[in-house]
């Protein structure tokens, strides 16, 4: 077994499971469209310094405001990936860390340094849609462990 880590398919694979409940939660009247973008930032910094994204999609890549969504994330993940707190935190608790040019706007989330923003619709939706992301990522990622010929049947001590 290879170990892979993040990859942008195993984000493709949770950004499936995620988008059903996105298109739910816009059906029932939850949400106020079906519309967004969502984006994943690799958890350590690149060689240049700057945050990377592994993976952004769109809910609707015809919708009209598809590119202030994709902006707006990515300036989300950055505010995550900056101070190391989901961006509503900075917002309400810590608005001394915001930096000139950062969105004000809540929709991201940061776990072990694991970034996933999304930005479309109401910020505390943003901010349940990027979580479930998120989660869904991490067990995929755990899965990968744990699995029949995962990484913990594997004979080395070593990944």
């Amino acid at each position: 077994m290879t170990f892979t880590g993040l990859t942008n398919e195993l984000c493709r694979t949770a950004w499936i499971i995620t988008e059903q409940s996105v298109i739910q939660a816009a059906g029932i009247g939850v949400t106020n469209k079906m519309a967004g973008t969502v984006v994943v930032c690799y958890p350590r910094t690149s060689n240049s310094g700057e945050f990377d994204v592994v993976f952004a999609s769109d809910v609707d890549p015809r919708h009209p405001d598809r590119g202030k969504y994709e902006k707006i994330a990515v300036a989300k993940a950055e505010v995550s990936w900056k101070t190391g707190l989901p961006s509503r935190k900075v917002q309400q608790d810590a608005p001394f860390l915001y930096e000139m040019g950062m969105t004000k706007w809540g929709g991201s989330v940061i776990e072990n340094g694991l970034v996933v923003a999304f930005s479309g619709v109401q910020a505390v939706f943003d901010e349940a849609i990027a979580g479930t992301m998120l989660r869904w990522i991490v067990a995929l990622c755990q899965n990968e462990m744990i699995k029949p010929d995962g990484v913990m049947e594997s004979e080395s001590s070593f990944i």
